[in-house]
């Protein structure tokens, strides 16, 4: 696979927090929500230390059940992410849940 561009990378995070949203309809919870939008809005122009603490944020944040994401609700999600980053014939590789961060599942779909 060729390597992703800074600009990639940020661009994909930012379809991650998107479906994340489409998904959950949360933007990661109350003390996290500005930064995300804020994120969201501009990924490109935003600062390294924005791209690190949006990628750190553990998926439990965006669901309010502790056990979740469940299967069915991580099957739906991958969907989501593969749509967005045009990888509609990547496989999940599994072994992700509610602990892995938004950066670590953006590297899985963008590595599939």
């Amino acid at each position: 696979m060729a390597r992703l561009t800074k600009r990639e990378r940020r661009v994909n995070r930012k379809h991650v927090l998107d479906a994340l949203k489409a998904e959950t309809g949360s933007l990661g919870g109350d003390a996290a929500a500005a930064r995300v939008q804020a994120y969201v809005k501009d990924p490109v122009g935003a600062n390294t230390v924005e791209f690190a603490y949006v990628g750190g944020l553990v998926l439990q944040r965006f669901y309010i059940d502790p056990e979740k994401p469940n299967s069915s609700e991580r099957r739906s999600l991958w969907q989501n992410l593969v749509a967005r980053l045009g990888k509609p014939e990547a496989v999940d590789p599994g072994g992700w849940d509610g602990t892995t961060t938004v950066g670590m599942l953006q590297a899985m779909v963008e590595e599939a």
